[in-house]
C-alpha cells in the first residue's frame, strides 16, 4: 500500500467516525499530524482503527484506559 493511499484511508476513517467528539479528537491528534508520522506509524495507526472501536480510542485519547502495548508508542507520540 502506498503512503498516499494509507493517508487517504486514515483521513476517511477519522472523518467519519460517527460521533462529533471523536471527529474533533481525530482531527486534533491524527489528521493535523499525518505528515509527521512515519510510514510505520501510519501502518500502526490504520491497525489501531481496525483493532479498536471509536469509543475505545476516545477512552484512550482521554486517558481513561490504557492502549494495548502494541500501540503505546504511537499514543505517546500523539498525546
Amino acid at each position: 500500500m502506498t503512503l498516499n493511499s494509507l493517508k487517504k484511508i486514515i483521513k476517511y476513517r477519522a472523518n467519519y467516525s460517527g460521533t462529533k467528539e471523536t471527529d474533533i479528537l481525530y482531527e486534533k491528534f491524527f489528521i493535523k499530524n499525518l505528515d509527521k508520522f512515519s510510514n510505520e506509524d501510519l501502518i500502526l495507526l490504520k491497525s489501531l482503527f481496525d483493532t479498536y472501536s471509536d469509543g475505545e480510542i476516545y477512552s484512550i485519547l482521554t486517558k481513561k484506559t490504557e492502549p494495548n502495548q502494541k500501540f503505546t508508542k504511537l499514543f505517546n507520540k500523539i498525546i
